[in-house]
């Protein structure tokens, strides 16, 4: 079936533009498609009984959506034929126009207009006398009926013809002039009138919305201004008021992810309503529409992990909300409550997924590091023999690899003023989104009018004049809080990538402080366990004892991905250590002009453009850079550490030799090398997969992956225990070093793979576990046996009571063990809800 489009302006940028009208969008709408989309609406599929609209039936008018003049399955367009029309019944001669000028007709506009258009008869205005005496007229009737003996019947046509010719005598007009116009016109199409009826609902639901149009954040301000938080939208109190159950539970979760593309769970579909439906369409030509009092564009269920990774390809967040009941709990619950909004289903938001923080390996699209950091500047005075002479400014960094949950931290002290060190460090990692404290420098601020007017009165950095070059000298500045300086943005925005998100938190409620990091760790209790004391890792502790701006971007750090709901899964690995971006004392200093300089990582063109590999946009190599002409590596942790090793070059001729060593052995032993190479090549990237294994969201497959890995690498030590031994004199240092470290794994794999049944793990991607290979499983398997039991006697005392040997269990969907009964058994009305509540119980 064909569809057709009424295509309006589109907005230029990706999410709406303040001020920008909700009406400037395409709707494309096809009836077919229409169709599918509302199936999920149905009594089968919807899971809420009032979210969906019910206008009108009886008020006609324009299908105008919120987003333009449209229809389904063909476009009706708002033109002003009706005033032309209204001209031509109220033409006379010129000499009338000019004898009564206060007589011209008013002009009037129509919703719509069906095919055949009849003029508002009794809106127009005549005079009987052929000119107009007052400039009010006569309504049209009374004069035809001052007419004496009209000779013709009128014409509904457009004419210039003079009303005075209007008959009234003929039979035709034997009812009503108006009526007879009406009866005329052909019946509208259920289609059309469809489209009518949801007219004045949509006319009502813009203006329900119109706060959309000037978007502000939560503390009410808007894009632009000084101190604009993305994150956040403002609705306003009245508009709360005016909300459906179900426009408040997805805009009380929206208005706290604005810069996120929210997928909202609704039956077997993920719903997109509002700007996330427009970007949906405008940049996946998603079908949207107008359902639930909002625009509306959606995806199934089963293909929700690929337009997950389309829309992150594009660079969106992407907010997952999923139903946290089935459509039997909440039925069950709704009837022993009339609480407004209990006929909903129960939706939560259970993470937020971006493109500096991912950890589903599906998601992943490279083997190399992506990191997310945290930035504290904080400056202090310098002194020389006890005066002040200078203001030195130091940095606090901590980043995270969360595919990984390695966290990294460091210091960089009394930094140059062209911020060497921390351009180094940039150049090094590449983050993908770099998190910083809301008040001084960055995008869309001024340094200006974010610093305090104290902070103005301490003069200006070295390197620049103005106030563009102010040091952060407010007394927040001297933990961090103040924000960074103009110099510091400037470093950051020219090296870090084109693609690099920034995100700006409040000082100490978003981006926390060192005793508020203290505090919220102790609270989160990552480290704790019931049977150890709260304990942090070493290097956390180092931090907290000695470095206070490291801990104040590791709280930061956990601040963001606190609002991810990944600081649990990530932290609670413990896997902390501090970075060094120089390594004066074992590697050589390449600082980051010297990097881009080598073509390291990155080659810059004549034209100052930079292709890079790795970090935010790095694909795997690059070919010309120094790297993919070493990357030989069979393994992606085996990269990423190539990748931290060419980042620092050994200094020192023991280490270099020590890594020579090792190579010459392998070149002398090839067919022990050959073994071990194929060996790795087959190896899944175990760093990534231990990380989801503790973190609780690992796969099966991914798990057998792990084990078969684990067990490749144990085989490969084993090996070189046999045939060459921990105390051979020909055996490399570091390979020693290795097998002594190594730990043993043949019993704790043995434990693993003799507790369920691999075969059935691999086959069917599920774990079976074995009769008594593991406790809590025996105990789960022994209370689902035990209900078992109990619904096969309860299917017996079913089928005696109704006489019927037919009544079966039926799963449906996600609901199981749903009685199904044939037509001819008379059920009691209240049996249904005495059996529910009977299984509940039990």
């Amino acid at each position: 079936m064909q569809s057709t489009q009424s295509q309006l302006p589109l907005p230029t940028s990706q999410t709406a533009p303040v001020g920008s009208k909700r009406k400037s969008a395409l709707i494309q709408y096809d009836e077919d498609e229409d169709d599918a989309m509302e199936s999920d609406a149905t009594e089968k599929d919807d899971d809420d009984a009032d979210d969906d609209y019910k206008p009108d039936h009886s008020v006609p008018g324009a299908v105008t959506g919120r987003r333009g003049t449209v229809g389904r399955g063909r476009a009706i367009v708002d033109d002003s034929d009706d005033d032309d029309m209204m001209d031509a019944a109220a033409t006379s001669s010129e000499s009338e126009a000019a004898a009564s000028p206060t007589a011209k007709l008013p002009r009037t506009k129509s919703h719509l207009m069906r095919p055949i258009k009849t003029p508002d008869l009794k809106r127009m205005r005549f005079s009987g006398s052929m000119v107009s005496t007052s400039s009010e007229g006569m309504p049209l009737m009374g004069a035809l009926s001052s007419v004496p003996n009209p000779p013709d019947t009128p014409s509904l046509a457009r004419t210039t013809t003079s009303l005075s010719t209007l008959s009234v005598g003929s039979p035709r007009l034997a009812t009503p002039l108006a009526q007879r116009a009406q009866l005329q016109a052909p019946p509208l199409t259920a289609d059309e009138s469809k489209r009518l009826r949801v007219s004045n609902f949509a006319k009502k639901n813009d203006e329900r919305y119109a706060w959309l149009e000037d978007v502000r954040d939560a503390q009410g301000v808007r894009p632009g201004e000084v101190g604009y938080d993305k994150r956040t939208l403002l609705i306003p109190a009245s508009s709360w008021k005016q909300f459906s159950p179900f426009e408040r539970q997805y805009w009380e979760i929206k208005s706290q992810h604005w810069d996120t593309v929210v997928f909202f769970k609704k039956g077997k579909f993920y719903e997109l309503y509002e700007n996330d439906a427009t970007i949906g369409h405008q940049e996946f030509d998603l079908k949207m529409t107008d359902r639930v009092n909002m625009r509306m564009a959606g995806v199934p269920e089963s293909s929700f992990d690929h337009w997950v990774s389309q829309f992150l390809a594009k660079g969106y967040k992407i907010a997952r909300v999923d139903q946290m009941e089935s459509k039997l709990a909440k039925d069950m619950r709704e009837r022993g409550s009339s609480k407004k909004g209990d006929s909903l289903v129960s939706r939560e938001l259970t993470g937020v997924l971006t493109v500096g923080t991912l950890v589903d390996p599906s998601l992943l699209t490279q083997d190399l590091s992506t990191f997310c950091l945290a930035l504290v500047e904080a400056t202090h005075e310098m002194t020389n023999n006890g005066e002040a002479s200078a203001y030195a400014t130091s940095f606090g960094v901590a980043f995270v690899d969360t595919s990984t949950a390695q966290f990294h931290m460091c210091t960089i002290a009394d930094d140059d003023d062209d911020r060497s060190a921390l351009e180094t460090l940039l150049v090094q990692l590449n983050p993908r989104e770099v998190i910083y404290v809301r008040g001084g420098a960055g995008p869309g601020h001024r340094a200006a009018a974010a610093l305090s007017a104290a902070a103005l009165t301490k003069g200006a950095s070295s390197t620049g004049s103005g106030l563009g070059d102010l040091l952060l000298t407010s007394p927040d500045a001297w933990d961090g809080m103040a924000g960074i300086s103009q110099p510091t943005w400037r470093t950051l925005k020219n090296t870090c990538g084109p693609n690099t998100d920034w995100i700006a938190m409040a000082p100490r409620r978003e981006f926390w402080d060192m005793p508020t990091t203290k505090h919220e760790i102790d609270q989160a209790g990552y480290f704790s366990s019931s049977e150890e004391p709260k304990k942090w890792p070493e290097a956390l502790q180092r931090a907290a004892d000695k470095d206070p701006l490291a801990l104040t971007a590791v709280g930061g750090l956990l601040s963001y991905l606190r609002t991810l709901m990944l600081d649990k899964d990530l932290a609670s690995l413990g896997n902390f250590s501090f970075y060094s971006p120089m390594q004066n004392s074992t590697a050589l200093v390449l600082d980051g002009p010297t990097i881009s300089n080598l073509d390291i990582f990155a080659i810059s063109s004549d034209n100052g453009n930079t292709a890079a590999i790795g970090g935010a946009s790095r694909p795997t190599s690059i070919d010309g850079t120094l790297f993919a002409l070493l990357n030989h590596v069979r393994t992606p942790f085996g990269r990423r550490l190539l990748s931290r090793w060419t980042c620092h070059p050994l200094r020192h001729s023991a280490a270099i030799n020590a890594r020579l060593d090792v190579v010459d052995f392998f070149l002398s032993n090839g067919e022990l090398s050959d073994s071990i190479v194929d060996a790795l090549a087959g190896l899944t990237d175990l760093e990534r997969g231990l990380s989801r294994i503790h973190s609780g969201r690992c796969k099966v497959p991914d798990f057998i992956a792990v084990l078969s890995g684990l067990a490749s690498v144990s085989l490969m030590m084993e090996r070189l225990r046999k045939e060459h031994g921990c105390d051979n004199s020909a055996l490399p240092a570091r390979i020693k070093t290795l097998l002594r470290v190594f730990p043993p794994l043949d019993e704790l794999l043995a434990e693993f793979t003799s507790s369920f049944d691999a075969n059935v793990a691999s086959a069917e991607g599920r774990l079976l576990p074995f009769p008594g290979g593991d406790q809590p499983c025996d105990e789960i398997m022994a209370k689902i046996g035990e209900h078992d039991e109990w619904l096969a006697q309860h299917l017996k005392e079913i089928r005696k009571r109704f006489g019927c040997a037919s009544i079966v269990y039926k799963n449906m969907g996600k609901e199981h063990y749903q009685l199904e009964m044939p037509t001819t058994v008379k059920v009691p009305d209240n049996f249904f809800r005495l059996s529910a509540t009977k299984a509940v119980n039990r």
